[in-house]
């Protein structure tokens, strides 16, 4: 099983340059790193859970956001979940970049690859309940 891959020309980043930057990754230790490649059964799984969830949180004044809405789920690691919901009259700003205030949910619709299933199977989820 290989771990993530620094991105190879990747400086080291603050939480903020990376909430700020408009690039692909994910911050791991102050390091950008490359994200999965979603497969079609991927998106079409992650789709269906907002389409779901959006159809129960929008009346309800709940949001509900997609994979490249940013977390700073620590101060040198930043994560991109593929679904994330806020349930009505939770503190978070609704135009921020990225966000330092936990999601009621967080979901990871786990990659099946070798290469991907350390991060979304062990490092993502302790994470996630840290943050």
């Amino acid at each position: 099983m290989r771990p993530a891959r620094a991105i190879p020309t990747a400086p080291t980043m603050t939480l903020a340059e990376w909430a700020a930057a408009d690039v692909e990754g994910e911050l791991v230790d102050g390091i950008l790193v490359e994200e999965e490649m979603p497969s079609k059964l991927h998106e079409r799984v992650v789709a269906w859970l907002i389409i779901t969830l959006g159809q129960w949180a929008i009346p309800r004044g709940a949001a509900v956001y997609g994979s490249e809405h940013k977390l700073g789920v620590a101060p040198r690691r930043g994560r991109k979940p593929d679904v994330t919901v806020w349930i009505a009259n939770e503190p978070y700003d609704p135009d921020a970049v990225m966000d330092t205030t936990p999601p009621d949910v967080v979901i990871e619709v786990v990659t099946p690859t070798p290469r991907d299933a350390k991060r979304d199977r062990i490092e993502k989820p302790v994470e996630y309940a840290r943050f």
